[in-house]
């Protein structure tokens, strides 16, 4: 079969096998959602990351007792089906090893594997079934826990045993656990967070439950604490899920068979591993030894383990060791305490979890009446992926070498598959070289092995992992697969192995501390000395097979089941702590600081040998059993769905031996074709293609022979040939088939121009028929013609009716308006006249007298501006309150990615990396991009560096030279835009500063709104919007569905409202400009009022006028003077230096232009007062309102002045639209300067 067809269901079955077929392969399955892949009897199993509608009970029956494989779409269902089926079939073990890395879905394929069997089997025992399908969530709750590649990541290994009588019914299960990383307990990683129980009890508890179990918040207990500094839950719904986990949990865990008495302990043990961990010292200067420094916390640790206090104080201050029989007494110093609290809460946490599974087994191991048969098991193993980190330590080095023999195990089932199919066809075996690592495991587990030597050095007390390294060095540095640093030979703790999925170093800082796993002896014999029998039960040396009982619990603890919190009396007036550290320096300085000890006391065994031996135990049953491969693989690092990396699934097929395997395939025979394929394909290289060519060997070979090809393989049934032996077939089939089409080309030729001959008559034909046709459709056409003309006239009489009417109604109105003037004119005049108002500032008019209209602007109202704050609303409340702004990458309509900007300055260029301070377009993927948006990004080179002063404006520093537009410069009025921003049109200066979010502007939009009395006219929308603020690169569009390249910008301080400075500023600002109607409500003001007309007499406009020195009369005077004297007049609209007629403005030049509408803009000066102004200050300050706008609205009617200039419409001038634009702009800036 080929690749370019359909996928295949069976990578084994390709006629080409390699690395690039494989992985083409699985990408074109993971593309169409069939995440399940066979290579020969090895599934691979891609994690979707979503959920998908293959998991049915339907879908699980139809897998069930399936005969042929082939009949249904790969699936872990099969795989499943198969184990069971074999194992009923033949009665040997099976076993599905689950491998892969943090992420790739090993947990859930063994649910779904554990699921299917159980589900289509019966059992006698009640509920049995139900219990084992609960074990995992049970054992994920206490060895799972959230990490920076997977929020619910194993940190063990487990293997379950399912145990079926002879007919296949299931009578019980047993787990087996290895490698848990007891560790996490006491030092998670940054970022990461501890195992799930710990935050399972703080979010279900209730308080009085807590209260009981002498618990804190959970942000007061050091293990729990981020050290980011980010809250414990991250937000309200992560704490109601782990609220709703903590409940499933107990369930579980009643329904399992635990007891009340049993969830109570293990819940007070647990915390006792939280507040253990809350113990601090500090120097004794007496002793010189270590003293606690808060000794609440050790009277809670001891009620908690049912210990005496001073017996725990002194264990944790002071340590024990035996030599030759003397037992050595020794203080601790305040690090070495610290360290026996974390051992101490390590080696509780981790016997309590073995606790847990021991009691799991005991649960679901099967009756006495129901023994499970010999073979009828089916174990299922989940365990880690190799791990190589920037440090890889002892845990790293334990579960890769289990790794490594997993995969001597994978190999030699592989080779057995690969070499039984080699068999059948008669091909020798020596044709195939694999590479064996063999040579890797001797290096770890033969007698002078890594693990030997890390053993014999742990048992010398002055060893050192210095010491240890040079050992290793010693014995295995002739070793091929052992690398070490040469250069500093003997100096470092650094080696290295040449593992099957690559080289890697290891650290051994700590080795030797971590393999001898041991605590202060007097710690252990404090422990035991308890009088909780769960603690005393499990750091007894030898334990018990049988179930500790729990009669002997203290007192306190009843009281706990009594719901009385219990009562922890503390002096601070006495140290227990201090008195044990005196205590035991007067035994030193006495001589009874050694004591002979005759008792025999068993060596515990090293972590090394205890691992070795969980090793032994486990291949001894996988060796034992039929195995089914699944290879998990995670298509990404960041879980998202539908984004396959290669690279990322090609160093995860290296990891688990997927690729390996293909080199295998690539050292044999990759393409495999029975002789009727090969006949049938490559039959006319030697025989004609006509002619009936039995299927046997020697035709095949006469077809190789004919090439020159040698090394194949002729089996019995089928062709083995290597790689490149098909691209010579091909090639060879190529040259014939050319000659072939040459001899076609002649022939098609002649009949070609015979087949034309004839097409040319009956288009001739058709061409007649055609201009019948058309001379019909014309005819038709012309009465068509005439009756829409009917029509038309028709609807054009219907329509001058209704503007009939419409003029009527028009007049009457104008009628109705005219008449109250008059009515108005005849009452009598009012003493005071109103207040004038500023006149409006007009969009500017052009020579011909023509006013612009704003419809002629081209804007347009953003949707996407709106979606943005819509969607911002909800997510509000949970960003970052130091987060100034938020901004969005955009491509025309399509949302890329946003961020919150917490530092000062941020920099958005076109580069492919993104890092704090530094955002690139280039790093963003988007599936929909066009050609246009690709050809424009490349062009956004260095972009723009936004950043935010103290007053909170943003500025924009436009750092290359490709242009970089503010959207919405024609339309200022709905955002807070600076005049520099208006008066550029939008453009931005290279290397130059410029106020794009002017927060003065926004407090004076947001004092207007407050001003208003009804509370129901506030348009909160408005000022949402104008706390946006757009960027365009290098080309910008009216339209933001047609913007290729751009930025939203959001001011999170003016979204939220809720700046006390920006409020104060806003109230501050009502108070000067408040309307006369609001003076007059007040008292204070009408009294004020009184008192100003009393010394301000009214007097009239033509008084005023004629008083000024630049009045209506002094300029008459002027004028006539001029006149006289034979002077040229002038007036202010003219310029006789260049014959243009400059067209006038309507500028009010008392208010600048500035409208009656309440959401203009208004400048205002910050260090004025605001109090106690007269009307001469209000005067003055209305006059500096609206040169935003009024900039704006200069250069929109410039434009429009220009355009129509180029189109000819005032006159072509050597200088053109512009020169005119230029002398206005003068013209009206030495007028404004005159009149401010």
């Amino acid at each position: 079969m080929s690749i370019y067809g359909a996928p295949v269901d069976d990578l084994a079955t390709l006629n080409s096998l390699d690395e690039n077929v494989i992985l083409n392969e699985i990408a074109r399955r993971y593309n169409q959602d069939q995440i399940y892949t066979y290579i020969g009897d090895i599934l691979i199993a891609v994690n979707p990351y979503k959920p998908l509608k293959i998991y049915t009970f339907e879908i699980s029956s139809s897998y069930a007792n399936l005969t042929y494989r082939q009949s249904l779409p790969p699936h872990i269902f099969a795989v499943a089906d198969k184990a069971y089926s074999s194992m009923k079939r033949t009665g040997k073990r099976q076993c599905c090893v689950i491998s892969g890395e943090s992420g790739a879905g090993k947990t859930e394929t063994a649910k779904y594997i554990i699921g299917h069997i159980i589900s289509h089997c019966s059992s006698h025992k009640s509920h049995l079934q139900e219990k084992i399908l609960q074990v995992n969530p049970l054992l994920e709750a206490f060895g799972n826990a959230s990490t920076a590649m997977n929020d619910n990541s194993s940190r063990f290994g487990k293997f379950v045993e399912l145990k079926f009588t002879h007919d296949g019914q299931i009578v019980g299960a047993n787990i087996d656990q290895y490698l848990l990383e007891k560790s996490r307990v006491v030092s998670p990683g940054l970022g990461e967070k501890n195992f799930h129980i710990f935050y399972y009890i703080f979010a279900g508890l209730t308080e009085q439950q807590l209260l009981n179990l002498l618990l804190s918040p959970p942000e007061k207990h050091r293990i729990l604490m981020n050290a980011d500094g980010r809250p414990v839950y991250a937000s309200e719904e992560e704490f109601n899920y782990y609220q709703k986990m903590f409940d499933d949990l107990q369930d579980i865990m009643e329904l399992v068979g635990f007891t009340q008495e049993d969830i109570l302990m293990i819940y007070t043990m647990l915390s006792a591993v939280i507040q253990i961990c809350d113990v601090t010292f500090d120097v004794d200067t007496e002793t010189g030894g270590s003293y606690i420094v808060d000794e609440y916390v050790l009277k809670v640790v001891s009620n908690l383990l049912g210990i005496d206090p001073v017996d725990l104080a002194t264990a944790l201050v002071s340590n024990i060791a035996y030599a030759r029989g003397e037992q050595i007494l020794s203080l601790k110093t305040p690090s070495q305490a610290r360290d026996g609290c974390d051992a101490l809460a390590k080696a509780l946490y981790s016997k309590l979890f073995y606790w847990i599974v021991r009691q799991v087994n005991t649960l679901i191991a099967p009756d006495e009446q129901y023994i499970a048969a010999d073979g009828h098991e089916v174990g299922i193993l989940d365990i880690y992926g190799f791990e190589n980190f920037q440090k890889n330590g002892f845990e790293q080095l334990c579960i890769n070498v289990t790794n490594e023999q997993l995969q001597y195990f994978f190999n030699q089932r592989i080779f057995a598959w690969e070499l039984s199919e080699y068999s059948q066809e008669g091909v020798p075996r020596a044709a195939i070289n694999f590479q064996d690592n063999q040579p890797v495991l001797d290096l770890f587990l033969r007698p002078v092995g890594i693990f030997a030597l890390l053993d014999e050095e742990s048992k010398f007390p002055k060893a050192s992992d210095l010491s240890f390294v040079n050992k290793v060095i010693s014995n295995n540095g002739k070793n091929p697969n052992f690398l070490m640093e040469k250069k500093s030979k003997g100096k470092t703790t650094l080696f290295g192995i040449n593992h099957f999925a690559g080289a890697i170093w290891y650290d051994a800082t700590k080795f030797l501390e971590k393999n001898r796993d041991s605590f202060s002896p007097n710690l252990s014999d404090c422990m035991q000395r308890s009088n909780n029998g769960l603690v005393s039960y499990l750091f007894k040396h030898e334990e018990e097979d049988k179930r500790p009982s729990i009669n002997g619990m203290p007192m306190s603890q009843k009281d706990i089941l009594l719901c009385k919190p219990p009562k922890i009396t503390y002096d601070k007036t006495i140290s227990l702590s201090r008195n044990a550290s005196k205590r035991v320096r007067k035994q030193i300085n006495d001589g009874r600081g050694h004591i002979k000890d005759n008792r025999k006391r068993r060596q515990a065994p090293t972590v090394g040998y205890a691992f070795k031996a969980s090793l032994t135990d486990l291949m001894e049953k996988m060796l034992g059993a039929e195995p089914q491969f699944i290879r998990c693989v995670k298509p990404n690092n960041l879980s998202r769905h539908g984004d396959f990396e290669g690279p990322i699934v090609q160093r995860q097929l290296k990891y688990t031996g997927v690729l390996e395997t293909i080199r295998i395939r690539r050292q044999g025979f990759p393409t495999r074709l029975i002789y009727a394929d090969f006949l049938q394909r490559y039959k006319f290289i030697c025989f004609p293609m006509t002619e009936r060519v039995k299927v046997n060997a020697s035709h095949c070979k006469l077809i190789l022979q004919a090439c020159e090809l040698t090394d194949f393989q002729l089996g019995k049934t089928k062709v083995f040939l290597k790689y490149w032996h098909t691209e010579k077939l091909d090639t060879r089939l190529d040259y014939l088939l050319k000659q072939i089409v040459t001899c076609q080309r002649v022939y098609r030729g002649q009949k070609a121009r015979q087949a034309y001959k004839l097409i040319r008559a009956r288009a001739w034909q058709q061409s007649q028929l055609a201009s019948e046709f058309l001379g019909h459709i014309e005819v038709f056409s012309e009465m068509l013609s005439r009756t829409l003309g009917k029509i038309d006239h028709q609807d054009r009489e219907r329509h001058e009716a209704k503007k009939r009417q419409m003029l009527y109604g028009e007049l009457r109105a104008k009628t109705d308006a005219r008449q109250k003037v008059i009515d108005h004119q005849q009452e009598p005049k009012r003493k005071v006249p109103p207040p004038t108002m500023p006149k409006r500032f007009s969009y500017g008019e052009s020579p011909n007298g023509s006013v612009t209209d704003r419809s002629q602007i081209p804007v347009k109202k953003s949707m996407i501006e709106e979606e943005i704050l819509s969607s911002l609303e909800h997510e509000l409340p949970r960003l970052d309150p130091e987060a100034w702004v938020k901004i969005y990458f955009m491509e025309k309509k399509c949302r890329l990615m946003d961020f919150n900007i917490k530092s000062p300055a941020v920099v958005i260029d076109g580069y492919k990396f993104q890092y704090p301070g530094r955002l690139g377009f280039g790093a963003l993927h988007n599936p929909l991009r066009d050609e246009q948006t690709s050809r424009i990004r490349q062009h956004i080179g260095k972009g723009v560096q936004l950043e935010v002063d103290q007053e909170g404006s943003v500025w924009a520093t436009k750092l290359g030279k490709n242009e970089v537009f503010v959207k919405g410069a024609f339309e200022p009025e709905k955002h807070c835009l600076s005049a520099e921003v208006v008066k550029n049109m939008g453009h931005l200066e290279q290397n130059k500063p410029v106020k794009v979010f002017d927060i003065k502007e926004y407090k004076v939009q947001l004092a207007l709104e407050i001003s208003k009395t009804n509370a129901t006219e506030i348009d909160g929308q408005r000022l949402k919007n104008l706390s946006v603020v757009s960027l365009s690169f290098v080309k910008d569009a009216v339209n933001d569905f047609e913007t290729p390249c751009w930025i939203c910008v959001v001011v999170l301080p003016a979204l939220r409202q809720n700046n006390e400075r920006i409020m104060a500023d806003a109230e501050k600002l009502l108070h000067v400009y408040r309307t006369a109607g609001q003076i007059e409500k007040s008292e204070m003001g009408r009294s004020a009022s009184r008192k100003w007309a009393k010394k301000h007499p009214r007097r009239s406009n033509y008084e005023k006028e004629n008083e000024k020195k630049d009045g209506r009369r002094a300029r008459i005077e002027e004028t006539q003077k001029a006149k006289q004297m034979g002077y040229q007049t002038r007036y202010s609209w003219q310029d006789t230096d260049n014959g243009l007629q400059v067209p006038g403005h309507d500028i009010d030049r008392q208010g600048s232009g500035r409208s009656n509408a309440s959401d203009e803009s208004v400048l205002y000066d910050d260090q004025t007062p605001y109090t106690n102004r007269g009307p001469s200050v209000r005067r003055s300050v209305l006059r500096t309102v609206s040169v935003r706008n009024a900039e704006a609205f200069r250069q929109r009617t410039l434009r429009r002045i220009t355009e129509e200039s180029d189109r000819g419409i005032y006159g072509n001038d050597q200088y053109g639209g512009r020169q005119w634009a230029k002398v206005n702009y003068h013209q009206r800036a030495s007028q404004l300067d005159d009149e401010y």
